[in-house]
């Protein structure tokens, strides 16, 4: 094992009573290890009341190969992007870097699957994005699946790299990838994952996609309206600031 865990972080919003049963549920998959993980839960501006709701029901601890890190709690909502930038920097000497998140739609047994298959062959080089291709693994409203395409399909334009499903929400990164990204990562808000790739691929760093199970979770705070339009607006200013780049050919 590595003398230093890897860190998975977990961005949440208004998620006290979803986010504790997926934790639960992660740590047992998590704690046989073989891989060293801390995770670090990121409360992004929840309302007071909420967040003292989750926190309480939040005791750090470990067990086995997974531990559990004091959460942290960020003043206002930063739509993802801030939480993520703030749970991976809080762990500067981590092994790696990951995210997943809170809402449970990416079942824990597929968090340990693709972390077993970023980790195969440490130190790892290469970055590894879950994708949901459609199939009776993946339970998705079909109007979401369609909207998710097309904003795939914008994206990776702006990314410079193609990519089946670019907002999944479970992602990995290699420590040096990361080190050197962070200076220029902004955050992004709900187009984070945008970001991230796009800096990826002018590193460049490898990305290898791996398809999951997954299913839509009742309860979530992101909504096609008015969230939609705030995303394209957010892919608009990345389009401005992202440093050029052609899309590689077929």
């Amino acid at each position: 094992m590595p003398s230093a865990p890897g860190v998975l972080c977990i961005p949440a919003f208004r998620e006290a009573d979803r986010l504790p049963p997926f934790l639960e549920g992660l740590i047992a998959v998590l704690a046989p290890g073989p891989h060293l993980i801390r995770i670090q839960i990121v409360d992004d501006g929840s309302p007071a009341e909420e967040r003292a709701r989750l926190f309480a029901a939040l005791k750090p601890r470990a067990s086995g190969a997974c531990s559990l890190a004091p959460p942290l709690a960020l003043p206002a909502n930063t739509r993802k992007g801030g939480a993520i930038l703030a749970g991976w920097r809080a762990h500067p000497a981590a092994a790696w870097f990951a995210f997943v998140d809170a809402d449970g739609a990416v079942p824990p047994a597929e968090v340990r699957r693709l972390l077993d298959h970023a980790l195969a062959t440490p130190p790892p080089s290469a970055a590894c994005f879950a994708v949901r291709r459609s199939g009776p693994s993946v339970r998705r409203d079909a109007t979401r699946a369609l909207a998710g395409r097309l904003f795939s399909a914008l994206a990776e334009r702006i990314a410079g790299r193609k990519l089946d499903d670019v907002q999944c929400g479970l992602k990995f990164v290699p420590a040096a990838a990361w080190r050197a990204l962070d200076p220029q990562l902004q955050g992004s808000g709900l187009c984070f994952d945008v970001e991230l790739l796009a800096r990826l691929a002018r590193l460049p760093c490898p990305i290898t996609e791996f398809p999951i199970a997954w299913e839509e979770k009742n309860g979530g705070s992101i909504r096609l309206w008015p969230d939609a339009p705030r995303m394209l607006f957010q892919l608009a200013r990345l389009s401005r600031i992202l440093p050029a780049y052609t899309l590689p050919p077929n």
